[in-house]
């Protein structure tokens, strides 16, 4: 066997262990493939009715959030009614006192006499 034939017989094993080696390599990465698909499409699985579940509740909570701005906005005019009636009710509790007795007293003079004329004819009345 001459040194050209050893040659070519040493590259032919090797090119072949390189062959072999290259579709182990290949083999693997294959089932590293196949593997990672799987996974993803159980992932996508798991997590896909998770989303639309996580959509519906972000749309809930936008509706819950108008609501409560409604009511912040009611609340908001109450407490302004509530306000100026309140300032109506202290405008009315400052008038003075006298001024309502005076008042009284012309009403009494105009319909039916003085407090004194009531009570004294209640007094002879009584005799």
């Amino acid at each position: 066997m001459s040194s050209s034939d050893l040659a070519a017989v040493v590259v032919t094993v090797c090119v072949v262990v390189a062959l072999v080696a290259l579709i182990a390599v290949l083999t693997q990465a294959f089932a590293l493939m196949r593997e990672f698909r799987r996974k993803l499409e159980d992932f996508d699985a798991k997590v896909g009715p998770a989303l639309g579940q996580l959509a519906d509740t972000a749309e809930m909570a936008q509706t819950e959030i108008g609501r409560l701005r409604d009511l912040l906005n009611i609340a908001q005019k109450v407490a302004g009614l509530a306000e100026s009636a309140g300032a109506g009710a202290a405008r009315i509790a400052g008038v003075p006192v006298d001024k309502v007795r005076a008042a009284a007293e012309a009403l009494r003079g105009k319909f039916g006499g003085t407090e004194s004329e009531t009570s004294a004819g209640s007094e002879e009345a009584g005799r």
